[in-house]
């Protein structure tokens, strides 16, 4: 007899293996077996019971697990430590029914953890396994419920989406795009002056301070100040009159504590930020990384360490001669984390190298990255001489001086900053960019002389466009999803062609912009606010303080109050085919029979394009895809339906005599492509040879 124990990832389940022993075999689901309906909404009101079914191309391995589970003594349920995994091991329980099974839960794959994880394997938290499935249904309701109608409103070419979570998140990239289109930029003035160092050929700077100006002046205060010819007038008062005086001197130590170990969105953004990773790539190279047993587990909220991995970073530091602080760093988490288990860390702190991860693979490198953070996590903080000095002019008006400061930094301790000096910090705050500007030592009340007077003119900027990793933060600090769905949310967007990239900045597309000019404001769900509230009544839910079916029903019986308002709206259509226009642009008549219009088929990722005049006509083509648009059809591959190698369907086209000079099998069509007449071969997609039209007739010459 044997224990059998159950995990996601066949990766894992070897990795595991190695540390069990003879008593125990590893097998691995590969994830979920089981969902909702492909094809149905697969839930109804009151009870909101889901309809599972297992996957048809998981039906083997559940078939062998099944095996697995009646020859077991018992069976340990594996699965990640979080709400996805938990609702994994439920479903595995429902549907292998073993005699006896346990829950097992591990932070890291080491021999360690997973023997103490067999000790205290428990009972599955059906808390957590609720809070999976309203989430999963809410989800299925939105998309079923809202889905079809936008594409019913817009009559649109392809399949329009929307989503609880995929919403809000296109709402904040709409929003941005919004902001960036209607600003307008303004010219805006400084003044700096320059001094002269005592004993060095370099001098040293201070800039303007432009609000006690206008406070003196009894104008309003602004952010920058727009007036040229104002700034030239002082400009030339300071040549005439180059005199200042040290007003005052400000001397202190700053401190930039160490940053905590990375939680799953901080990663994401870092892994961005240092690495040029995409989100969902950051998380399969993760994946890859815990399931080699090199990190601990990566989906996580939390900022903390276990006191054992705290020590033996701070062993491992003092003995590599960092210093350490007299007590281990901490630090508090948010108040909606939702797990218990620690920071993402190596399993082995000692351990540099990303162990069969070569150091220039993308794994190496995320390592590294987790690596430098954990071990920098426990370091004493970076010290600085932060110094500013206050001068007066003067040249004086409304009866004061003219205003002019100087600030600088200069490192004095490194701390952190000697193990990873790129940096491990997400962000640099503004007062860091000063960082080595260094000035004087000089006392108050000494009388200087301007040796250097310039205006600069800069120009305010938009908002600046979302990267990976600032949308990231940006979804977090909303309360829109979880960390662990960031990378499926921003997929989906991708894929549905909502958003697009260039470089490392996000765009809006207008298809994106168009599903939010008919939804915001429409439906409760695309809104920032409501989002947080419902992902704050799953946590709920997590917690046993709020039930399944209330949250449900809410959501649902709001929704379709929503859904009957916009059917009831006289106006929603009319806006509806102005919001066409722009994410589709004008209709796609068929140019066969030239009364259907072209219409998407297929799924998101695989589609075609056919004429809605089907089946009196059989028109059908593929589709070209561009960065930033939505799929259109691709005239230059159109085809009729055949029934045979000469159906009839065929003769409306004008053949040629001749046989394509490819496959030497089928004849040439005329058709209408974007760029006017070309011959093809009427046996696509086998064979795509296309050639020019000469006067009626195949250029074939100038085939391909």
């Amino acid at each position: 007899m044997f224990d059998l124990v159950v995990v996601e990832s066949p990766k894992k389940a070897k990795t595991i293996s190695k540390y069990l022993g003879d008593n125990f075999k590893v097998a691995a689901s590969a994830g979920h077996i089981r969902d909702l309906p492909a094809r149905e909404m697969g839930v109804e009101a009151p009870h909101y019971r889901p309809q599972y079914e297992v996957y048809d191309e998981k039906k083997k391995t559940v078939g062998w697990l099944k095996k697995l589970a009646q020859e077991a003594r018992s069976v340990y349920l594996a699965t990640d430590l979080d709400r996805e995994g938990e609702a994994i091991a439920w479903h595995l329980l429902e549907v292998l029914k073993p005699k006896h099974h346990k829950r097992m839960v591990f932070n890291e794959i080491t021999k360690k953890a997973l023997l103490a994880a067999v000790e205290s394997a428990g009972q599955i938290d059906m808390a957590k396994v609720a809070a999976q499935e309203a989430r999963r249904v809410s989800d299925r309701i939105v998309g079923y419920t809202v889905s079809p109608l936008l594409t019913e409103l817009t009559s649109a070419p392809t399949h329009l989406s929307a989503g609880r979570v995929q919403s809000s998140a296109l709402l904040l990239v709409v929003e941005r795009e919004e902001a960036i289109r209607a600003f307008k930029s303004i010219d805006y003035y400084k003044l700096s002056v320059g001094f002269p160092w005592p004993g060095k050929e370099e001098g040293w700077k201070a800039q303007w301070l432009h609000k006690p100006f206008q406070q003196a002046s009894q104008v309003a205060v602004t952010e920058v100040f727009t007036q040229f010819d104002v700034v030239r007038g002082l400009e030339d008062a300071i040549k005439k009159l180059p005199v200042f005086m040290v007003y005052k001197v400000e001397s202190k130590e700053a401190l930039r504590n160490a940053p905590p170990p990375y939680t799953t969105s901080t990663l994401q953004q870092a892994a961005s930020n240092s690495l040029g990773m995409e989100v969902d790539d950051t998380m399969k190279r993760a994946q890859a990384l815990f399931e080699a047993g090199l990190i601990t587990y990566h989906r996580t909220d939390s900022v903390n360490l276990s006191e054992e991995a705290t020590m033996a970073i701070r062993e491992w530091l003092t003995s590599n001669k960092y210093p350490v602080p007299d007590k281990p760093n901490k630090w508090s988490s948010k108040a909606d984390a939702q797990e218990a288990h620690e920071a993402i860390r190596p399993s082995d702190v000692a351990n540099l190298e990303a162990g069969e991860f070569s150091a220039d693979s993308p794994e190496g490198k995320l390592y590294k990255l987790i690596w430098q953070r954990t071990m920098a996590s426990q370091m004493l903080p970076a010290r600085y001489n932060a110094k500013k000095i206050l001068l007066l002019s003067a040249v004086k008006v409304a009866d004061q001086h003219l205003q002019f400061l100087a600030t600088g930094r200069t490192l004095t301790s490194p701390g952190w900053l000697a193990l990873t000096p790129e940096d491990a910090a997400v962000e640099v705050s503004e007062d860091e960019n000063e960082e080595g500007n260094a000035l004087p030592e000089i006392a108050e009340n000494t009388r200087l002389q301007c040796k250097e007077l310039s205006v600069t003119r800069s120009a305010t900027k938009p908002p600046p466009r979302f990267t990976d990793a600032s949308l990231v933060k940006a979804l977090e600090s909303h309360g829109i999803g979880r960390p662990s769905t960031y990378a499926s949310t921003m997929a989906t967007l991708f894929k549905r062609s909502y958003i697009s990239k260039e470089g490392r900045k996000l765009f809006a597309t207008e298809l994106g912009m168009g599903i939010i000019g008919l939804t915001r404001g429409r439906f409760s769900f695309v809104s920032l606010d409501f989002t947080r509230m419902m992902e704050g009544a799953l946590d709920q839910i997590a917690q046993g303080q709020a039930s399944y079916i209330g949250v449900v029903a809410y959501q649902h019986d709001l929704l379709l109050k929503e859904v009957a308002g916009i059917k009831a709206d006289p106006t929603i259509t009319a806006l509806a085919q102005e919001k066409r226009l722009l994410m589709f642009g004008p209709q796609q008549i068929c140019p066969i029979c030239k009364v259907g219009e072209m219409r998407r088929r297929g799924s998101s990722t695989n589609g075609f394009w056919g004429c809605s005049n089907y089946p009196t006509c059989t028109a059908t083509c593929g589709e070209t895809k561009s960065r930033g648009k939505a799929p259109a059809p691709d005239l230059a591959s159109i085809r009729l339906k055949s029934t045979g190698s000469e159906a009839s369907s065929k003769a409306e086209l004008v053949k040629s005599d001749e046989k394509c000079p490819k496959c030497k099998k089928n004849h040439l069509a005329l058709r209408n492509g974007n760029n006017g007449p070309f011959w093809s071969c009427l046996g696509y997609p086998k064979c795509k040879f296309s050639t020019n039209d000469d006067g009626g007739k195949p250029a074939v010459s100038s085939g391909k």
